[in-house]
């Protein structure tokens, strides 16, 4: 009978201690589990405004190049009456020629900012 009891109760203290194990280990990896959790919560707000800050700049270089694009029409109307009228036409032509490729290129880069700023709206709507 004490040989029962002893082992009994040894029984209970190895289960309890190794139950007690279980629980240690288990809140210690949980809590792990919380920090990798809360350190990935900040990195994507860390991304999120980042991407935040990456919109308003394009939105600014945007309305800087959209202002240059309406002085754009009157200078070629001036300078097209210019090399209509002037003695030194083909200087003005010249001048025409490469405003209006420049503000080509102001057209294509307002539209690639534009697309990028519609990839991030996207992208920061997913993300919340």
């Amino acid at each position: 009978m004490k040989k029962t009891i002893f082992f009994l109760v040894g029984i209970m203290m190895v289960s309890s201690i190794g139950f007690s194990a279980e629980k240690k280990s288990l809140e210690s990896s949980l809590s792990s589990i919380e920090n990798q959790f809360n350190e990935l919560i900040k990195k994507e707000e860390a991304q999120k405004e980042s991407y935040r800050q990456q919109k308003a700049q394009l939105e600014a270089e945007v309305e800087d190049l959209k202002s240059k694009q309406t002085s754009r029409e009157k200078l070629l109307e001036k300078l097209k009456v210019d090399s209509e009228v002037r003695w030194h036409r083909d200087k003005y032509k010249k001048i025409l020629n490469n405003a209006e490729t420049i503000y080509k290129n102001i057209n294509k880069s307002i539209a690639e900012k534009e697309k990028k700023i519609a990839e991030l709206d996207t992208l920061l709507s997913v993300m919340n």
